[in-house]
């Protein structure tokens, strides 16, 4: 790719995460955010393992690991990002606190414009093998926080006006972005791998090991900050799903956009993206067994 081919790829990655976003905001209502007053508890729980154990522990892990630099410094920003589009419909498959998840997407999406790049900078700069990349990549911060700001705060907040303001309209879009997100998150895999074909062959059992040892570990955190907070079944349920689902798309459009498509880091973000939907299908199919003694009493 030319200089201006690239460039025209970069927009059109961020066009289609800013579509995704926005098809996750059709379905956020303000009262949404108003739930946080009433599950306080849950929200902050989730929201800890989400922005801070997870990144922390993802850090530990690089170092313990000693992986190549690419692969460490994706595993950090996959740690980073806010959790995934399709976590309220996995939560729902559990039967879970749908609400919940719904709440946690809307703050997490929200907070996410400061959080992640303040996550990403200081994680990347404990380990010195991601430091050192992260150095001579010459990541531009501001341009970073700029980006998320376009792809994340703009169509958020367009797509909680629309809802306010035209809610069959909003219902209708999401109808339609939510089964387009899932062709956008395929492109971006496909388009991660195909360039990067050779990388993706001779790493793939490293990379997937590194994913499933990665993705394990968010569940798992999800699970024991709800665990740990006292929550009811229904909002584990919630908080281990949203946690251990990445929004891996806006990842790889970092890669993409901010990095140039590395190629390990490229491909990890995409190995998470197809991974975390089986996993949260899997966790969906077993979570969904697991009911509160009320819950057993009503069915």
């Amino acid at each position: 790719m030319n200089g201006s081919e690239i460039t025209g790829f970069q927009w059109g990655l961020n066009l289609v995460l800013a579509s995704m976003v926005l098809g996750v905001a059709l379905n956020i209502h303000w009262r949404d955010f108003q739930a946080v007053l009433k599950m306080p508890r849950a929200i902050i729980a989730g929201l800890f393992a989400q922005f801070l154990a997870l990144p922390a522990i993802t850090t530990g892990l690089t170092l313990i690991l000693e992986l190549p630099a690419g692969i460490e410094l994706g595993m950090i920003l996959v740690a980073s990002c806010p959790g995934g589009a399709i976590s309220n419909f996995i939560t729902q498959l559990a039967k879970g606190n749908t609400a919940l998840s719904i709440a946690m997407t809307a703050m997490a999406s929200l907070l996410a414009i400061v959080m992640l790049p303040a996550n990403f900078l200081f994680w990347s700069q404990v380990n010195p093998v991601t430091a050192s990349m992260l150095n001579a990549i010459e990541v531009s911060a501001s341009g970073l926080i700029i980006n998320l700001i376009m792809v994340l705060a703009v169509p958020l907040a367009l797509g909680l006006f629309i809802r306010h303001q035209w809610p069959a309209m909003a219902v209708l879009f999401h109808r339609l972005l939510k089964v387009t997100s899932v062709f956008a998150l395929l492109m971006f895999i496909i388009v991660s791998v195909l360039r990067h074909h050779d990388a993706f062959i001779s790493q793939f059992s490293l990379m997937f090991g590194v994913v499933l040892l990665h993705n394990a570990i968010a569940l798992l955190l999800g699970y024991l900050a709800g665990n740990s907070a006292k929550l009811a079944p229904r909002d584990i349920k919630a908080t281990t799903i949203e946690v251990g689902m990445q929004n891996s798309s806006l990842a790889i459009a970092i890669v993409f956009t901010q990095f140039s498509g590395e190629a390990d880091m490229a491909l990890i973000c995409a190995f998470w993206g197809t991974w975390h939907i089986v996993s949260g299908l899997l966790i969906a199919f077993v979570l969904s067994r697991w009911q509160s003694p009320s819950q057993q009493a009503a069915s």
